[in-house]
This record gives structure tokens, sequence and C-alpha cells, in this order.
């Protein structure tokens, strides 16, 4: 699974369409400025911006700038499960193309082993919330690293009794068995002498002095 982690998309910019053209705002008016042959200025040719569209392009800049630090945050945080960030562009009234909104795939998907997947959604959560500003998508996708790492949790858990059903229960329980038996070191002295001093006896019955032999 891939998660796009995308900036919120910058609009309500005043753009001009291609064909249109821009106005001056003289003394006289509101005045038409795209006829040809007039000598007034028109959009899109180098230095003769209007007021209007000079203030247009600075704030093209500005979003350019704030959508391009959104997108590296989210690459810087999100490492090696961040991929190259995409953008959408909005041409200015001088001819540019600037960023409005960007886009960056994160890898979201669960890896083989749990204790991974969750290491990796925390990587995850992180590049979604990377940036001061993070959008809506970004949110969802920090919710979704926090599922998916729920999910990993529980399996580890899981997987964790699984293991210590299979040696003999849970290791409270060992140590509380190994309590109730008596230590092997002090035990096994006990025995042995008991049982030496039970064959000594039993070897004893019927010997005959002066004969040689082995004991049985």
């Amino acid at each position: 699974m891939v998660a796009g982690v995308s900036s919120s998309g910058i609009y309500g910019v005043p753009l001009l369409r291609p064909a249109q053209t821009g106005r001056d705002r003289s003394q006289g008016g509101v005045q038409d400025t795209g006829q040809a042959g007039t000598g007034r200025n028109v959009a899109g040719q180098p230095g003769t911006l209007t007021d209007d569209q000079q203030r247009q392009v600075e704030e093209l800049k500005r979003i350019d700038a704030s959508v391009r630090q959104h997108e590296a945050a989210h690459q810087a945080a999100g490492g090696p499960h961040a991929g190259a960030a995409s953008f959408t562009f909005t041409r200015g009234p001088d001819g540019k193309n600037y960023a409005t909104a960007g886009e960056v795939q994160v890898d979201a998907g669960a890896e083989s082993d749990p204790e991974a997947t969750v290491r990796k959604m925390d990587t995850v959560k992180a590049a979604a919330l990377a940036p001061s500003d993070p959008s809506a998508q970004d949110l969802r996708v920090a919710q979704q690293a926090d599922a998916a790492k729920m999910q990993a949790q529980q399996e580890v858990r899981r997987k964790g009794a699984e293991t210590g059903a299979r040696s003999g229960g849970s290791p409270d329980e060992q140590d509380r068995g190994r309590e109730g038996a008596p230590s092997g070191d002090t035990a096994a002295p006990a025995l042995a002498a008991r049982g030496t001093a039970a064959y000594a006896s039993a070897s004893g019955i019927g010997r005959r002095i002066g004969t040689t032999g082995i004991m049985v």
C-alpha cells in the first residue's frame, strides 16, 4: 500500500487565464490593457507588469517556497520510505510556472516482521506530521500509521504469548516452579549419602570373611 502525503493545495490566488488580459488601474478608471497597438502594458511581457500583476507574482513566489519547504519536510522525515516530490504548477502573469501544490509518496505498507512494522509506522507518522502546516491528507496518513502500529504491536504480544506457552508457561510460573523444587546442589549429596549407606548395609549380608572377589 502506498499512501500519498500531500501538501494542502493553496488556492484563492486571482490568477489570469491564458487568454485573459491585464487591466491598468489608472486615474482615469479601469482600462483594458490588452489592445494591440495602444502602447499600454500587456500581461506576460517582461518588465511590463501592472501593480496588481506584480503583487500576484510575489504571492506566487511565496506559495512556491512554502509548498517546496512543505514537501522537503515530508521527504526528510520519511527517509527511505519517502519517494520524490511531485508538484502542481500555476503559470503566473510573468509567464513563469510556480508550484502551488505538491505531494510526496510514502510507503506505508506493513513489513513481514511486526516489530519492523512498528518502527516503520513511527517513521511514516513522523513524515506525515513533519511540516509545520500538515494538510488534512497528512493527518489521515498519520492516523493510518497509528492504526497499523497498534495492529503490529498486538501481533508482537501474541507471538510473545505463544513463545511463552511453548516453553512451559510464563516466566513467572517457571520461576515459581524452580522455587518450590529442592536445589540440585543441596539435594544431590544427601541422596548420594543415603544410597551409599543402603548399599553398604545390603552388601554386608552373606559376606564371607577371607573370600576374595567382587561385591555384587
